[in-house]
């Protein structure tokens, strides 16, 4: 069976009616798809606790790019150059990352997701990089086609995500103007740009707590080691399902007598 697989949407207006939706990019679900999982977007509800109905239903969450995530929630004063800030998208993806750090949940975060997690892991992030970490790299280049590959990435040796991967270094594009600054609690920076900038993140001790900056969602049909990544998570979805299998499988049978 195919592990059901979260992913938070993000607050939006549909073109030409300008009619307010929750959507989020089709790149993810179809990298999913393509790794055996089944995605399910997840709206932004006004009770995050209401959502106690859906997780027990969900083997895995998947956080993904977009706005930046509020500083006060780290513990610092907004800088002039913070962009598309979604106080309800903080409380809904910081009440799931708890929640799936709580119960050993699989995650991969995406660019602003591994800021997420490590926001919720208790870390920092530079809310600027182009000021607060310059370098010769552009991290951010949303005027380039978004599967452009931009720089490469270095991954720590003896790392999982060494492991998930395959390799120790691969070619990423690179879309996101913060990044990781302080880590959060047993966080591990396992990979960085040649800059020092991180690029990879991991939590040892789950099933798969992991995430990367770039955007492997756009790149997984070219780069062999972002495919890698979707398939340790899916598969580590679907073992984490299949522990559920004979709970499940009783409910289902209680509900048909």
């Amino acid at each position: 069976m195919r592990p059901l697989i979260g992913i938070p949407c993000h607050s939006d207006y549909r073109a030409g009616s300008r009619r307010p939706v929750y959507c989020n990019n089709r790149t993810y679900a179809h990298a999913l798809e393509h790794a055996g999982a089944i995605p399910v977007l997840i709206p932004l509800l006004d009770d995050p606790q209401a959502l106690d109905s859906l997780l027990p239903r969900l083997d895995g969450l998947l956080f993904s790019g977009g706005g930046d995530v509020e500083p006060y929630r780290y513990g610092e004063e907004p800088h002039t150059k913070l962009e598309m800030l979604d106080s309800k998208l903080d409380e809904i993806e910081l009440t799931l990352a708890s929640w799936a750090l709580q119960e050993d949940i699989p995650t991969l975060g995406i660019c602003r997701g591994m800021q997420l997690l490590n926001v919720a892991a208790g870390g920092s992030l530079y809310q600027d990089l182009s000021e607060q970490h310059p370098s010769d790299i552009t991290h951010c280049n949303r005027d380039l086609p978004r599967n452009y590959l931009t720089h490469r990435v270095f991954v720590e040796p003896g790392s999982l995500m060494e492991d998930v991967l395959g390799t120790r270094e691969f070619w990423a594009n690179s879309l996101h103007h913060q990044g990781v600054k302080n880590p959060g609690k047993n966080v591990r920076i396992s990979g960085y740009a040649k800059d020092g900038v991180p690029e990879s993140l991991e939590i040892p001790g789950y099933r798969f707590m992991m995430a990367l900056q770039c955007h492997p969602e756009e790149i997984y049909g070219e780069v062999e080691a972002c495919a890698h990544l979707f398939e340790a998570f899916v598969q580590a979805c679907s073992t984490a399902g299949a522990a559920k299998q004979p709970a499940r499988s009783q409910r289902y049978a209680i509900a048909g007598d």
